[in-house]
């Protein structure tokens, strides 16, 4: 027993010595007439390019816009060399504010998204400053062939009724439709083939709508797929919404909540020129 308290002892003080031979060394100071580079507010977290895309732009700033400055870049994604990263930022004299460059590897593979973030060495920046900016960039990016296709009027029948202007997009590589942002607050994107007659098939069987029911909460769209079809209605049918005849996309639900269902009801893309 004593043979291990002396051990043990020997053991603590042996973790003292090595906690007390490693010696603390501060940050430097933070410059605060320093330049302050960071990513503008107003950069989109999510690219989405065409298929020919090469290239997309980040804007940088700086707080202090007094002779030019090269600032180090840092480029990280999980998988290497899809991006090509400048090495600098070049802040020509006078000059807050630049864009850069993001080069787009061929490696990309269409439909597929990407996570690229971009960092600003410390030195250059107020860290321990209290802002609304940050010197690190985190975006989504995605390379896909959807062009426009159809435009109309999104008839929202069974929650808002009423109408707004839509746009339909078709992918000649998925040879697939999209409609997206259907109830514009961030629902899942319609997306769905057609045979150019009456078929029309979802790519899902429930799609989260956005929609929240102030007593029962989110609202489900689950498709009716035998009701779900290209239609055409004549002269007077679509009132209030459009007094003439019309084709249209007919999305059939069953509206779901947690406490149950509110029935069966359509949405309606009602088609006005094909693209």
């Amino acid at each position: 027993m004593k043979k291990n308290i002396i051990l043990m002892a020997l053991a603590f003080a042996g973790l003292v010595a090595c906690e007390q031979s490693v010696p603390y060394e501060p940050g430097a100071p933070m410059d605060v007439n320093g330049p302050n580079v960071y990513f503008s507010n107003t950069n989109s977290t999510a690219f989405v390019l065409a298929s020919d895309a090469t290239e997309f732009e980040i804007a940088v700033i700086r707080d202090n816009a007094g002779s030019a400055l090269s600032v180090p870049l840092e480029g990280l994604c999980a998988i290497e060399g899809l991006f090509d990263v400048p090495a600098t930022v070049e802040f020509p004299s006078g000059v807050d504010s630049v864009n850069v460059k993001i080069g787009i590897s061929d490696k990309i593979e269409m439909f597929e998204t990407y996570t690229l973030t971009l960092n600003v060495p410390e030195e250059y920046t107020h860290a321990y400053a209290q802002q609304n900016v940050v010197p690190s960039y985190t975006g989504k990016i995605i390379k896909e062939d959807y062009a426009p296709a159809i435009k109309g009027l999104f008839y929202d029948y069974f929650w808002e009724q009423t109408a707004w202007d839509a746009v339909i997009e078709y992918s000649p590589i998925l040879e697939t439709y999209r409609l997206r942002n259907p109830w514009q607050n961030g629902g899942d994107d319609f997306t769905f083939t057609w045979d150019g007659a009456e078929a029309v098939k979802m790519g899902k069987s429930a799609y989260n709508t956005g929609l929240v029911h102030p007593s029962y909460g989110a609202v489900t769209a689950n498709v009716i797929a035998s009701a779900t079809k290209y239609v055409h209605f004549e002269a007077g049918e679509l009132l209030p919404v459009l007094p003439d005849a019309c084709d249209a996309f007919q999305f059939h639900f069953q509206w779901k909540v947690s406490a149950g269902s509110f029935g069966e009801y359509p949405e309606f893309f009602i088609v006005t020129e094909r693209l």
